[in-house]
Formats: C-alpha cells, structure tokens, sequence
C-alpha cells in the first residue's frame, strides 16, 4: 500500500469493519491513514479519517441513514442523517440534516436541512 506523491512518497491504509443485526440494522467503520513524505520545504504529514455509518430499516418503506466523519487534517467534523420514505416504487420523500464544522472552539462552517421529492412517471 502507497506509492509515488509528486517527489515524495504516500503510505495509504484504509479499513471498514461492519456488523448486522438481522434484519434492521447495519453498523460501518471506517478509517483511513496517510502519510506522506515530502522533500524540503514541505516535510512530512499524516492525515486521519475516521467515519461510522448506521444504516437502520424501519420497513420495506421507512429508512434511516446517519453518517458521522473526522478529519484530522482539518480538525474538521461532518455529521449526516437522512430519513427516506418510499411511498411507492421508485418514488421517495428524502429528509436530509447536515451538520460541519470545526473542533475547539466550535465554529460551523455549514448546516441544512434539505428536503427531496421523487415521483416516477408511468403510463
């Protein structure tokens, strides 16, 4: 794992673990590691991601997705949750929160609540 970066080198690892709990719920994990090593005057750095997803199925038509990730480059945190309504086939009602911002002290950079309707069309 890694390779050639610009005139230094990048180590790249990455990992997900998930678990299921038949038949509603299903837990993620995810990381991932950089390191790179730069020539003078950038020198080195290493970088962090860590991210958990929850995916839980209420019903054949209810469901509801929330994603949490850290950066560590950036001190940056990202939280998302979606709710989804699939009131007929191929047709949705999304509901959407997001939440970034940074760490210490806390200063949102965005958040919003998006709303998104699906309707598929058939003669």
């Amino acid at each position: 794992m890694g390779g050639y970066y610009a005139n230094g080198h990048l180590l790249s690892i990455s990992g997900n673990v998930g678990y299921r709990i038949q038949p509603y719920v299903n837990i993620d994990f995810s990381s991932t590691y950089n390191q790179i090593k730069l020539p003078s005057p950038w020198g080195n750095n290493n970088f962090l991601l860590l991210g958990p997803k929850l995916d839980v199925t209420f019903s054949n038509k209810l469901f509801l997705t929330t994603f949490f990730q850290y950066n560590e480059q950036t001190k940056n945190i990202n939280f998302n949750t979606r709710f989804q309504w699939r009131y007929k086939p191929v047709s949705d009602l999304f509901i959407v929160y997001t939440d970034n911002y940074y760490i210490g002290p806390v200063f949102v950079k965005n958040r919003a609540v998006v709303l998104k309707f699906t309707y598929w069309w058939n003669k």
